[in-house]
């Protein structure tokens, strides 16, 4: 038997994968929580994502999905950008009321606009504002890509929030923020990374 027929049996042979044992599969990679925010200041929204990731430094381009659903694909075009809300281990609360689909997600949340209009937490850790530029199809999600053209440092030492195994919390460790790691230089055996 040849090696393409060996592959097409093996693939007639596989059982489906079930969505909720990837989910929870999926769950045990730890990830960072965002609130992404979008849309004008009348029309302004934004939903919790772990689906974050950055794509280039040059140009500066990041990514996130975006469920076919969300009723955040209206004001994101109608904005054309959307700001990456990076949230610190305190804010578990805010995670959880963006994540519920609710008219009124801003309410009570400190919150100001970007000189492009867009929504930005004001009590995030950090954030990028940035200009969609791409947005492709795949299966069930969209895939958005942006290039920041804004963003904001960390002006508080604190913990990042993160998601593991269906939970919320912040990230502790024994040395504290991993900035305070100093990364040990490459000595005559060792080569940089």
């Amino acid at each position: 038997m040849s090696a393409a027929a060996r592959s097409l049996t093996r693939a007639h042979e596989r059982q489906p994968i079930e969505p909720l044992s990837l989910r929870r599969v999926c769950g045990l990679f730890t990830t960072g929580v965002t609130v992404i925010t979008t849309g004008p200041e009348e029309n302004a929204d934004g939903t919790t994502v772990n689906s974050f990731t950055s794509v280039s430094l040059e140009p500066p381009l990041v990514l996130f999905c975006l469920h076919r659903k969300s009723r955040l694909h209206a004001p994101l075009e109608e904005s054309g950008g959307f700001t990456v809300n990076f949230l610190s281990g305190r804010q578990q609360s805010l995670a959880r009321s963006f994540a519920e689909r609710r008219p009124d997600a801003f309410e009570g949340v400190p919150h100001h606009f970007t000189a492009d209009g867009l929504p930005v937490l004001s009590e995030a850790l950090a954030y990028l504002a940035c200009t969609t530029v791409d947005v492709h199809a795949a299966g069930d999600h969209d895939i958005v890509v942006g290039e920041v053209v804004d963003l904001s440092l960390p002006q508080h030492s604190q913990e990042p929030l993160i998601f593991f195994d269906g939970s919320l919390g912040p990230l502790q460790t024994d040395a504290g923020r991993f900035s305070h790691i100093v990364p040990e230089s490459p000595g005559p055996d060792r080569q940089a990374s």
